[in-house]
């Protein structure tokens, strides 16, 4: 059995973003990709309507402003990088593992130009931004997530008895502060270096008490 027998330890979505109809959600897919690609304050709403093949009185209709568009964007930013990351974990059958190409896939997320709030961190969306990252809701339905991987490999026997929501919200906390910033010193300057790290340092703060 693998980690990719369990539920996925990341939510796919927030509740409002999966409440939306398939041409709300082609609406916020394509205003993600523009801000991603040009910018918040180039990117306009003609623009997002033509990308989501629909008129931009439907953009204004349903949304009503740009900015109102950015949260459901962070939502989708935030379920695209989760289902990078679960794949990256279902390479691996052991947790010390798994750990180890979970971080990697999101340093790589992070330090990429692709990613969304790298592109909105200095834009006129930075306030929206930064409340989205650091709010409540992102803490618990990451904590949630992970805590869900870690108890799969309690359960599998294959580590000690821990609490797992505390870890949980470390690793959460953590990966917060490299989305906020992901320079620094740490020797995390591509892939193979990453999972280096996670083994080395990561996996014996979170996983104190694994059976290897």
């Amino acid at each position: 059995m693998r980690v990719s027998d369990h539920p996925a330890p990341l939510p796919e979505a927030w509740a409002e973003l999966s409440r939306l109809d398939a041409k709300s959600r082609r609406i916020v897919d394509v205003a993600r990709e523009c801000f991603v690609q040009d910018g918040f304050e180039e990117t306009t709403m003609v623009q997002i309507a033509d990308g989501a093949e629909v008129g931009v009185a439907t953009v204004y209709r349903r949304f009503g402003t740009k900015s109102a568009i950015v949260r459901y964007a962070l939502m989708a930013e935030a379920e695209r990088v989760g289902d990078i990351i679960y794949e990256a974990m279902q390479r691996s059958a052991g947790p010390v593992g798994a750990l180890a190409e979970m971080f990697s896939a999101f340093v790589s997320e992070a330090s990429a130009p692709r990613l969304l709030t790298r592109n909105l961190r200095t834009s006129g969306a930075a306030g929206q931004m930064a409340d989205f990252v650091t709010g409540d809701e992102f803490v618990d339905h990451g904590r949630v997530g992970v805590a869900r991987f870690i108890a799969y490999w309690q359960q599998r026997g294959e580590l000690g008895d821990f609490d797992p929501d505390i870890v949980a919200e470390l690793f959460v906390r953590l990966t917060m502060s490299f989305i906020a910033n992901p320079s620094g010193v740490l020797p995390l300057h591509d892939a193979d270096a990453a999972r280096d790290f996670a083994r080395q340092y990561l996996a014996p703060l979170l996983f104190p008490h694994a059976v290897r």
